[in-house]
């Protein structure tokens, strides 16, 4: 505790208690005759001062934790209380003010902070993955029960390894090139990709994923991945704040274009139009599928999901 004394110039301190100097670190022969302000430095907030500085001009309480200063350059957060001391007249007489360091306690509360906003973001991750892992059961079929199996693990697998880019890059998302080049790894030697980094926001990045492993799939086992010869030239870009990315399947023979909509371009079409809010343009000529695809690189709006 101190007391000042707002009747001499600039109120200094005449009253400081053990406890005070303790705290600061100063000798009563430092403090006596000073303003308190000595204890504020270069990070104490200019709004805090503020605040001190209207309640003494109102002669009111003034309750406000600020950061301080010890004579030796440390610092400590002070739940400071002061009170105006008045006679018996209402004159103003002293100031009282003591001190409390929190500092521990505000630390802890900034911990257990911390801790709940990541355990409610641990528990956010974990209940979108489950619901797209869920949303891939569902739109999954297979002729065998070895098919359908096989159809939800690549499925799966896909979203696992967008999982690892987001929390390889602290869920603040992935690009685009990232997500193409972990999809076309099995097939590197057949397939020419280009394009520079195109940051995509976190929650699209299992949707573009997807995207792209339905694209792979569907090569492989209708398009030029299916046949020795096959290549595919993927490219993208930028362009504003959408995305641009260019596939082309290139045979060695003819390939017929399907006759209906079959369920991995089915996919995609529902995936870019509805998850992503993209357009998709598909083009099977004569050697493979070419298709066009542009989709915003943010969420343009509150609510959008990323779940397939």
């Amino acid at each position: 505790m101190v007391v000042t004394d707002p009747r001499q110039p600039d109120a200094p301190i005449v009253l400081a208690n053990q406890a005070f100097l303790d705290l600061t670190g100063y000798t009563a022969e430092d403090v006596l005759g000073r303003n308190c302000r000595f204890l504020q430095g270069p990070r104490t907030a200019a709004a805090d001062i503020e605040e001190i500085r209207r309640g003494l001009a109102e002669n009111r309480d003034v309750d406000v934790e600020l950061l301080n200063y010890r004579k030796d350059g440390s610092t400590f957060i002070n739940q400071l209380s002061i009170s105006p001391v008045l006679g018996e007249n209402g004159e103003l007489l002293y100031y009282f003010g003591s001190q409390i360091d929190v500092t521990e306690r505000r630390r802890v509360q900034a911990l257990e902070e911390t801790e709940h906003r990541l355990l409610m973001e641990v528990d956010h991750r974990a209940m979108n993955a489950m619901a797209i892992v869920q949303s891939v059961v569902r739109m999954s079929s297979g002729d065998t029960i070895e098919a359908y199996a096989a159809s939800i693990q690549g499925r799966v697998d896909a979203l696992a390894r967008a999982h690892r880019l987001l929390a390889r890059h602290g869920w603040s998302g992935a690009t685009l090139d990232e997500l193409v080049l972990a999809e076309i790894q099995p097939y590197a030697t057949r397939i020419q990709a280009d394009g520079l980094p195109v940051p995509l926001a976190p929650q699209l990045v299992q949707s573009v994923a997807l995207v792209l492993h339905e694209l792979v799939t569907n090569a492989t086992r209708h398009g030029a991945l299916s046949e020795p010869n096959g290549t595919i030239v993927v490219r993208w870009s930028r362009d504003g704040d959408r995305a641009i990315l260019h596939w082309r399947e290139i045979s060695a023979k003819s390939i017929s274009p399907p006759t209906s909509v079959g369920f991995g371009i089915g996919t995609i079409q529902g995936v870019v139009g509805r998850q992503l809010g993209g357009t998709l343009k598909l083009d099977w000529k004569e050697d493979g599928l070419e298709a066009d695809l542009a989709f915003p690189t943010e969420v343009a709006a509150e609510g959008a999901s990323a779940s397939a």
